[in-house]
């Protein structure tokens, strides 16, 4: 039973990343090139509010999941979707930027919730392996589909625009809503991290800041070398990545995610030291090893994306909201260092030259001095699951006892041995500040004063110490 539905898993995940590869190719090649002919700024507005939206979804899963409904967000998926279609089309054939703008809005409102959808799926599947499988392959039958259907008419890419997130949202479904459930009728993930920093990433961790940096190299494929507005592409891109898929399958040992990510490293660095040889004759070499590298890296991400998942769902949206903003913009300051370097290049300057030369420095320079030391195997398995328990003691005076000769033996205030006592039995921060009428920030300040005199770095290790020191002797190990 548990092997059928890990087969339904993969077949769903990977037909949602074909799905979400031609949405995004459609956008590219159908949408933008229209937009450049009144409306140049199209590709970055669009990316810009696409940053915004994902850092709502994140501080709404962090702090208020609980209007997280998957009825309603499907719902508004599919109106905005739809309403974007009609909006682009009119706004094309008006030659209207305000009418462009509004689509681009309705467009993004509905592209988020299939990413967001897609990566509450991805948890379902058993390993870290067969998410990279689904979204490799995945990635190399969308490449095909695109060269196979070529460019699109107007209508014909305004209709895919309207139906394809259907079906994306319809993959998802099941898995997603049961996700967003649980997320309504839990803690916030803001209160559980408190407790449990460990399951958590910070916003400062060093995972963004890399997303960051390979996104600006994305943003750079997208726009140099454009071929009538639209992303200079290769035919052969596809092969690269189905070898990679194949290296993946055949791979027996678990992990590979660092070998990964310096794979797609050495191609990155590839694509900016091939650019300068490719500005006089529009070759697509430098942007092919550009994008595979980002392809690779998405693979990367998502194999990440899911072992966070599995780990701790409460940290699943969170980390993808703030994941998929910093993506968005390292592509804007990528996209306009592309657009810069054209530029340059048709006034017979080098200065396109030298933009190159910055961003290959800028990007080895970062690698070298950030992540010499940053693993994404150790990211992952960094990851801890916040096992929230109650406390069910028969001899609750004996307990509370205990745990004030604790509070005593480490030097805990009156209140920090309360509050103490309030975690130990399980309580999340929430009904804390709620029983003791006082902010969050000060329970914040308690609880990292309590771990830092117990010794201990999560509520699960408080309440291991608090249970031991109160078991009878002949119970204890």
């Amino acid at each position: 039973m548990q092997q059928s539905e890990g087969k339904r898993a993969l077949a769903c995940a990977f037909g949602a990343v074909v799905l979400m590869g031609l949405y995004g190719w459609i956008q590219n090649s159908v949408l933008f090139p229209r937009f450049a002919e009144f409306f140049p700024v199209g590709r970055e507005l669009d990316t810009a509010v696409r940053a915004l939206l994902y850092i709502g979804v994140a501080l709404a899963a962090g702090n208020r999941p609980g209007i997280l409904d998957a009825k309603t967000i499907a719902a508004a998926s599919v109106i905005a979707t739809a309403s974007s279609a009609a909006l682009i089309y009119a706004s094309v054939v008006l030659q209207s930027a305000i009418m462009a703008t509004a689509g681009i809005v309705f467009f993004e409102i509905g592209h988020i919730w299939i990413v967001v959808f897609y990566g509450l799926a991805i948890c379902l599947l058993p390993t870290p392996r067969h998410t990279a499988i689904a979204a490799a392959f995945g990635m190399v039958a969308s490449n095909l589909l695109e060269q196979a259907i070529g460019i699109l008419p107007l209508e014909a890419g305004m209709t895919a625009i309207a139906t394809l997130p259907l079906v994306a949202l319809a993959l998802s479904w099941i898995p997603a809503s049961q996700h967003l459930a649980r997320m309504q009728h839990a803690s916030t993930p803001s209160d559980l991290e408190i407790a449990h920093p460990s399951a958590f990433l910070k916003p400062t961790h060093a995972l963004f800041a890399c997303i960051l940096v390979f996104s600006i190299a994305s943003g750079y494929a997208l726009t140099l070398n454009e071929v009538d507005n639209a992303p200079n592409r290769s035919p052969l891109e596809w092969a690269v990545l189905f070898a990679v898929a194949v290296a993946i399958v055949l791979a027996r040992k678990p992990g590979g995610e660092d070998a990964l990510f310096s794979f797609s490293a050495l191609l990155v660095i590839a694509g900016f030291l091939a650019a300068p040889f490719t500005f006089d004759s529009n070759a697509p070499m430098a942007n092919a090893l550009l994008r595979i590298g980002r392809n690779c890296f998405d693979i990367l991400l998502w194999m990440t994306v899911a072992a966070i998942g599995k780990q701790n769902p409460f940290a699943l949206l969170v980390a993808l909201g703030i994941a998929n903003a910093v993506r968005a913009l390292g592509t804007i300051v990528g996209a306009i260092a592309g657009h810069t370097a054209n530029d340059f290049v048709s006034l017979g300057g080098q200065e396109a030259h030298f933009i190159t030369a910055c961003a290959l420095f800028v990007f080895i320079a970062f690698l070298w001095l950030g992540f010499r030391k940053f693993s994404f195997e150790e990211t992952i398995n960094g990851v801890e699951s916040p096992e929230i328990t109650t406390q069910h003691s028969t001899h609750e005076d004996s307990f509370e006892e205990k745990c004030a000769q604790i509070g005593a033996a480490h030097g805990l205030t009156e209140r920090e041995t309360e509050i103490f006592l309030c975690m130990a039995r399980g309580r999340n921060v929430g009904f804390i500040q709620e029983h003791f009428v006082i902010s969050r920030n000060t329970v914040k300040t308690h609880v990292k004063r309590i771990y830092k005199k117990l010794d201990v770095h999560s509520q699960q290790e408080l309440i291991d110490l608090a249970e031991s020191s109160a078991a009878p002797e002949s119970q204890r190990v």
